[in-house]
């Protein structure tokens, strides 16, 4: 592969690859730790709270809908699997970052290659490709119904 080749994949295409990685794992853990820290500082506020809060109208009003934010909040949490992509996303970008460092010190497989960058971008496209695959098996096995997808 020729110099100017991998230069500009480096630049263009495993960059833009890397920064996306990084970006939604970042969103990914925030979504994840906002509902989850809601759900322990909410579930502990509603137990003191049915338990011992006067026997007015409008404090069962309030327990009412701290539960039903609950019940949203653990809903979310399902539906957009931010815990599970936040992980994925940083094991991939994780093996991308893993792949630039043996390929610049010429190390592991690409020690004895005759044509590193080559291998660069096929190891590179594969993590890309394994990422595309299990984000999908992630987020359809949800979506299935009676053996179709919807």
């Amino acid at each position: 592969m020729e110099e100017s080749a991998i230069n500009k994949y480096l630049e263009e295409d495993y960059a833009k690859a890397l920064k996306f990685y990084d970006d939604r794992a970042r969103w990914s853990k925030a979504i994840y730790r906002v509902f989850s820290i809601y759900l322990i500082v909410a579930s502990a506020i509603l137990t003191p709270l049915v338990a011992l809060a006067p026997a007015q109208e409008c404090w069962r009003i309030v327990a009412a809908a701290l539960s039903a934010t609950l019940v949203i909040a653990t809903g979310m949490l399902a539906h957009l699997k931010s815990h599970e992509n936040w992980l994925c996303y940083r094991a991939s970008w994780d093996a991308l970052e893993r792949e630039r460092r043996l390929f610049e010190t010429t190390s592991g497989p690409y020690h004895s290659v005759p044509d590193q960058a080559a291998l660069f971008v096929e190891r590179i496209e594969a993590v890309l490709t394994k990422e595309g695959a299990d984000f999908f098996a992630r987020h359809a096995s949800g979506e299935k119904t009676d053996g179709k997808t919807q």
